[in-house]
């Protein structure tokens, strides 16, 4: 037994290794999607909440939401509201579901889907964030135009270029950060 556990833990740093390895040859691979696997950083994230604006009752989605940082930390701080993360990855899907069971107090009001972005019923939406590619912004903006007076979509880093219907506020954080605020006129 007690070759077994000091094997075990010799394996542990070796384990951990390989972890980081898949894990940085998956955000490699995604590049080569429309939509790049690329987390929000946490300072920008907490500013895109507070730019939203979240009302109670409100629905909130995050389209490509990765790991889950967007929406989980604005279920935290919004607890009468719903949430919906709209990823295709089965691989960051799981990594969301995983960080979510550390997370019971949410669990009832965040919904984790398997869905294509660009496919969406984003109308039954308040609140849309998305820190996507400006040709998936481009490929999106029609779906937008149909969303009803008062949404607001928060993007980060890239602005939509057809604004028409909205009204616009930009924030530029830093010299490289963004955050872009559009509401439904």
């Amino acid at each position: 037994m007690l070759i077994l556990t000091l094997t075990i833990i010799k394996l542990v740093p070796a384990l951990a290794v390989l972890g980081i390895l898949i894990f940085i040859a998956f955000i490699m691979f995604s590049f080569r999607d429309l939509i790049p696997f690329v987390p929000t950083p946490r300072k920008m994230i907490n500013k895109m909440i507070e730019i939203a604006d979240i009302k109670d009752n409100e629905k909130i989605v995050d389209l490509g939401s990765g790991t889950g940082r967007i929406i989980m930390r604005a279920a935290k701080r919004h607890k009468k509201n719903l949430f919906v993360g709209i990823e295709k990855s089965f691989t960051l899907r799981s990594v969301n579901k995983f960080f979510l069971f550390f997370h019971p107090g949410i669990k009832k009001r965040l919904q984790i889907v398997s869905e294509d972005l660009f496919n969406a019923n984003l109308q039954q939406f308040n609140v849309i964030f998305c820190f996507i590619t400006p040709e998936a912004l481009r490929i999106l903006t029609p779906k937008l135009k149909l969303l009803p007076a008062g949404t607001r979509v928060v993007s980060y880093m890239f602005p939509i270029d057809d604004t028409e219907g909205f009204t616009e506020y930009a924030e530029h954080v830093t010299s490289k950060d963004s955050i872009y605020l559009y509401k439904k006129i």
